[in-house]
């Protein structure tokens, strides 16, 4: 669970500009479900010590990231949405201009694409390649 809220705030920014913060969401999610959600609520659900969240709080906390409300509840889900939502932050990283899902592609080569996306974005923010994509 942890890993999928924590995904959510790593996707959910411009390159360069910080995540969103728990309070602000917190402050949403409480008036959405009309109850109470601190910032250490999120945190703690971020960090994975959270002692457990209903299925309402989990649908509105990927509601307020624009994700399905399911990526945080149904594990059969979440394999095919995290492998996307991995892609669109390597590209964000890496800083490419965008990226484009199409149906019927193979699990195995989109796969492949985000780890190559990752080395891409890694290398750039140690600063071993410029923005051209060449060595510094």
């Amino acid at each position: 669970m942890a890993t999928r809220v924590d995904r959510l705030f790593q996707l959910a920014h411009e390159f360069g500009q910080p995540e969103r913060s728990a309070e602000s969401v917190a402050a949403v999610v409480t008036a959405e479900l009309g109850t109470e959600i601190t910032a250490d609520d999120i945190t703690a659900l971020r960090a994975g010590t959270h002692p457990g969240a209903s299925d309402d709080l989990l649908a509105a906390i990927a509601r307020q990231f624009s994700a399905p409300e399911n990526y945080l509840i149904d594990l059969q889900v979440t394999a095919c949405y995290d492998l996307q939502f991995r892609a669109l932050i390597a590209a964000r990283d890496a800083k490419l201009n965008g990226i484009r899902f199409r149906g019927g592609g193979a699990q195995s080569s989109l796969e492949a694409l985000v780890s190559e996306l990752e080395t891409l974005a890694d290398e750039r923010r140690r600063g071993t390649i410029n923005a051209g994509g060449t060595p510094a």
